[in-house]
């Protein structure tokens, strides 16, 4: 298989090749990770049956706007971040495509710190000799590109599918021994519960500025119906099964203060190695999403960037910062992207408002500069929540008023996705160009 040699530029008709159903296979790969696992911890003290609404209603939302940006792919032929600047202009996507690199690079690192940890668990090898394992094969595999990419999450969707089920049925094993004791300790917090489902939807349609560009060589006049469900089934089925899986590891364990990857070898036992083998097999499968899409977006900031330059920069930086960041287990970092998290749902909204009411669906090349319109809807969707907003749970020390009053239940994400769609059809509606 050919080095892919196209980075951001358009996908003519001649290269455009596969099937719908391409996107259910890598999304279900890219999720099937520890860093759905890991928010087993976040449910602790729900009672199970308000654990099940919170998984089930996070994902259902997440992974729709997850399909929908992967709908746009086929039309445009472009990866997300430059579908972007038709809506946003030139200059105007920058922002967006620099929050974008910060936010991949980010979370290749949190995956590179997790996955080097459970090498270091089950083969007793120093930590960076792991991280940098790691980091090798998730570079020679975004350099040799999207098909690539594709192949090898559809052989991942199946080997991690075999093995996080034997993971979970472990895990339920293991919860069931504690069921009556965590039934009758647990009780409804509606703060804890509207921040497990925030959670929940943030890490899945945190996925949405990668989404075309997974699906931006499938044929042009393909299916967006079958593209929005099997992106959005891919992802929901992964998180909300690792999710739960983590969930009962963590009434298995009965600590939250437990690091993830140690309660989950605590409750393997025997199987342990089958546990840390699943984490590295799926670190891997989202970082190879992770570090390409990381690469596209440094080429938006900075065109004249080689593809296989950026990848090797980003997984230079995601090991430096792994080295740094392994002592907090990379707590630190997924505090700060979850804050990052909220520039992309009014993002989102532009972007499904304008592509999906309005019909815009030109501009990728000739927008230089600026679209004030979409901005100033975006802005007013992401100022309109920061009253909705409670980043206490993050480490700052900051409440919205309205949180506040709703006992701490952060649903800015959904008001700023709501209030920018709102603003930029109004401003639009009298708009020929958009």
């Amino acid at each position: 298989m050919a080095i892919e040699k196209i980075g951001i530029q358009h996908i003519g008709a001649r290269l455009r090749h596969g099937k719908p159903f391409m996107t259910f296979t890598l999304w279900l790969a890219a999720n099937l990770t520890i860093a759905d696992y890991a928010l087993g911890s976040f449910f602790y003290g729900l009672p199970f049956g308000y654990i099940l609404i919170a998984i089930l209603i996070g994902n259902l939302l997440g992974g729709l706007l997850l399909g929908l940006m992967a709908s746009m792919g086929p039309e445009f032929g472009y990866p997300q971040m430059m579908i972007s600047r038709a809506y946003m202009g030139k200059k105007g996507n920058t922002p967006f495509a620099l929050a974008n690199w910060i936010s991949t690079v980010g979370w290749f690192t949190v995956n590179v710190i997790l996955g080097a940890y459970a090498l270091q668990l089950a083969l007793g090898i120093p930590f960076w000799v792991g991280a940098l394992l790691l980091v090798v094969v998730e570079a020679l595999i975004a350099i040799y590109g999207h098909d690539m990419i594709h192949n090898f999450e559809l052989l991942m969707s199946v080997a991690l599918g075999i093995m996080f089920i034997a993971v979970g049925l472990i895990a339920y094993n293991g919860a069931t021994l504690h069921w009556v004791s965590y039934s009758s300790s647990a009780s409804f917090n509606p703060f804890l519960f509207a921040l497990c489902i925030a959670t929940v939807f943030s890490y899945l349609m945190s996925w949405s500025p990668y989404a075309s560009d997974y699906s931006r060589y499938l044929p042009e006049k393909t299916s967006k119906l079958k593209i929005t469900l099997y992106a959005m089934l891919g992802g929901l089925i992964a998180s909300a099964f690792t999710e739960l899986i983590g969930a009962l590891v963590y009434i298995n364990v009965g600590n939250t203060n437990l690091n993830p990857i140690n309660a989950l070898a605590q409750v393997s036992g025997s199987y342990a190695l089958l546990a840390m083998a699943a984490i590295v097999l799926g670190s891997m499968a989202s970082n190879f999403l992770n570090i390409y899409t990381n690469s596209l977006s440094a080429q938006i900031v900075y065109e004249k960037t080689k593809r296989w330059h950026a990848v090797l920069a980003g997984c230079i930086i995601g090991f430096c910062l792994a080295l740094l960041g392994a002592a907090n287990f990379g707590s630190f970092y997924q505090d700060f992207l979850l804050i990052l998290d909220y520039w992309i749902t009014p993002w989102i909204g532009i972007m499904a408002a304008a592509f999906f009411i309005r019909k815009a669906r030109k501009g990728v090349e000739s927008q230089k500069g600026i679209l004030w319109t979409p901005i100033t809807a975006y802005l007013i969707g992401l100022v309109a929540s920061a009253p909705f907003m409670n980043l206490t749970p993050y480490g700052i020390n900051y409440e919205g008023i309205i949180a506040s009053s709703l006992g701490g239940a952060d649903i800015s994400y959904f008001v700023s996705f709501i209030v920018a769609v709102v603003a930029y059809l109004i401003l639009t509606r009298k708009h020929t160009k958009l």
